[in-house]
């Protein structure tokens, strides 16, 4: 924001709307409650017999109510003090895990640590799983730490969660009970998407034997596993379906470069779609040049060989985990553990699809291999069967990198024994940073080559009115970048906010940007859009997000991307942000506002929209020199000179 903007000022625009969310816990605490006065604690969305419950037992002055957000509606309880729940305890209770997973890692087992031995000759599994504990645990590990706390205090506490009570056995007191309810819905067989997704692969496959590509005078391998989205071709502006952040890296890649398209299999149940597309099956007219995985993992299952190494590797597995079984373990420590045995089924994929490319990589070998989303287990179960025949392997930037991100942090076992990729190319100096300081990367292997397509942006904006037009008549716009969060309350919430600030905002034209993995959201988003009372938002998926932001008014996001980009575009941007955490930095870099709730989003939107309140030009050029180094239409240049560069004395 603009200099002249103090802090004091933007304070005055949302004062009106200020509401009372994730104060500092030691302010939480100072209200005059009688001693032994009762907490509960609502994890999950209580049944109407629970909430019935509550009132009958509990008088409003003798008892206090913590929640996450989107759970409850204030009529339910009236007269009660609804607080949510402690924002500090929730960010401690995720450092924690991340570090109790980090150290597990690297505990001794013997002469070896429970990562060493789950590396199974080249295949590091308990790195594949990390990421997924995380999230897995992410919920537990929260209400543990709320539960711990408030345990501590006189009155009892009273905790409704969608977890069984031996998940937290180890961490309360006398007087703390667990009411637990799954509050899943039983889903069902997601046939139609299957039988798609069969169809799918089995033309992959003969289409791989009809048309076979060839690896000769090929160097450099690019992974894509992304799903498609709306985008323009980096030269002629074309629409087209590609994979968003390597599209003006395929434009532009020489006859030196290869490219293996595979697509994730649809999940077995529940409501997800899968469309046959002809974007899967024409090779986007790079045909010549592009290998499809289906192809390789069915040759892989046809080979004898295969299974008998696999069943190897099990047993492999099977002598560790035993091993790891005699360590002593704190509560915290097991069920880490436990998730990992839980997983051990994606475990069996996982291995089976590593020697399916091990056999292929075995008589087609790459300088490269390079990649998006590098430390997914489904993509790195691809680079690490590259890497076991030479290949470096080079990870590419392609979303905002923290210090919490179970995905990018390593100790300094990880780091001798080369879990991570041989080379990382981020956008700007700020990532290299992060990596180095908190990631545990050798500042050798990060290169800071800008953000490619960021490349478009000055074509792009030159034609913002024509793009304009095809989004609204009215004389604002507004866009949603939303987010399918983990946290399914604070996504839940997220949205009702922003459809509840904009519900009265006639001149503004509001349109939610689905992210790539909502693809099936639509109807989730409508939902929530009538309980705000919002009739007209526009809810797209298939669009591409750069002629939106060329278009704009507005941005608004809670910790996505998309946020840096708006910057890029030159576009105001204001961060929904409900525990204050300010997980990006917008805020602290001067170049978003911030809102807590929806009183406050729509108090700023207004003052942004009317220019009453506008963004500092000086702050938004620090940004962009810091985070994407460049927007001057050669990030994918330098991107491919980086993985040329990579390649040079690599045998091949």
């Amino acid at each position: 924001m603009r200099a002249d903007h103090t802090e004091s000022q933007i304070r005055s625009y949302i004062s009106t709307a200020d509401a009372v969310f994730d104060l500092p816990l030691r302010k939480r605490v100072e209200y005059s409650y009688p001693e032994k006065m009762k907490t509960i604690l609502i994890f999950r969305k209580p049944g109407l017999d629970e909430i019935e419950e509550i009132r009958k037992l509990n008088k409003p002055d003798a008892c206090r109510i913590y929640c996450l957000p989107g759970l409850i509606e204030p009529e339910d309880f009236p007269d009660y003090q609804l607080m949510p729940m402690p924002g500090e305890l929730i960010r401690e209770a995720d450092r924690e895990l991340l570090s109790g997973i980090l150290e597990f890692g690297d505990r001794l087992a013997g002469e070896s640590s429970v990562g060493e031995l789950l590396n199974l000759e080249g295949l590091p599994l308990w790195h594949y799983q990390r990421f997924r504990i995380y999230f897995r645990l992410q919920p537990v590990f929260r209400i543990r730490k709320v539960v711990k706390y408030f345990s501590r205090e006189d009155g009892g506490v009273l905790v409704y969660c969608s977890f069984p009570p031996a998940k937290f056995q180890d961490c309360i007191s006398p007087g703390t009970v667990i009411s637990s309810r799954n509050e899943g819905v039983k889903q069902k067989k997601n046939y139609k998407a299957l039988i798609n997704y069969a169809i799918f692969f089995i033309l992959r496959v003969l289409i791989g034997f009809i048309r076979p590509v060839g690896s000769k005078k090929r160097n450099h391998l690019i992974v894509d596993r992304a799903f498609r989205q709306n985008c323009k071709h980096l030269i002629t502006l074309e629409p087209k379906l590609d994979n968003y952040i390597l599209s003006p890296l395929f434009d532009l890649s020489g006859d030196d470069f290869m490219i293996l398209s595979e697509v994730e299999p649809p999940k077995t149940s529940g409501g997800s779609n899968f469309r046959l597309q002809m974007e899967y099956f024409n090779g986007q007219g790079r045909g010549g040049k592009t290998l499809y995985g289906e192809y390789i993992l069915f040759r892989g299952l046809l080979s004898a060989r295969l299974y008998g190494r696999r069943k190897r590797l099990i047993a492999l597995m099977g002598e560790a985990l035993k091993r790891i079984e005699l360590l002593g373990k704190s509560g915290e420590e097991k069920l880490i553990y436990e998730s990992f045995l839980e997983l051990s089924r994606t475990n069996a994929f996982f291995i089976t699809k590593h020697l399916a490319y091990c056999r292929y990589f075995k008589t087609h070998r790459f300088a490269t291999v390079s990649s998006i989303d590098e430390n997914s287990p489904a993509t790195r179960c691809i680079l690490d069967a590259a890497r076991a025949y030479g290949s470096r392997i080079v990870g590419i930037q392609h979303g905002n990198i923290g210090d919490a991100q179970p995905a990018y942090i390593y100790t300094n076992t990880d780091r001798k024994n080369s879990i991570m990729a041989d080379l990382t190319l981020v956008w700007g100096s700020y990532w290299k940073h992060v990596l180095v300081t908190r990631g545990n990367f050798s500042p050798e292997a990060v290169v800071v080559t800008g953000q490619m397509r960021t490349d478009l942006i000055p074509k792009l904006l030159a034609k913002s009115a024509e793009f304009r037009a095809k989004f609204t008549a009215k004389p604002n716009l507004a866009v949603f970048a939303s987010q399918p969060m983990p946290d399914k309350a604070l996504r839940w919430q997220a949205a009702y906010d922003v459809f509840s600030a904009f519900r009265d905002l006639e001149d503004t034209e509001l349109v939610v940007k689905l992210h790539p993995a909502e693809r099936d959201s639509v109807d989730y988003y409508g939902e929530i859009a009538r309980k705000a009372g919002l009739n007209r938002v526009r809810i797209l998926y298939d669009v591409d997000l750069y002629e939106l932001l060329a278009a704009c008014d507005l941005l608004i996001t809670c910790y996505s991307t998309v946020g840096g980009e708006a910057v890029y575009f030159g576009k105001p941007l204001i961060i929904l942000d409900h525990h204050g955490d300010d997980l990006l930095g917008y805020h602290a870099e001067g170049v978003a506002w911030q809102a807590k709730d929806a009183g406050q989003l729509k108090v700023i939107s207004e003052g942004v929209l009317q220019q009453n309140l506008v963004p500092d030009p000086e702050k938004y050029r620090e940004f962009i020199s810091r985070y994407a180094y460049a927007i001057d239409g050669a990030a994918t240049q330098r991107t491919l000179s980086a993985i040329r560069a990579a390649g040079d004395g690599v045998s091949h």
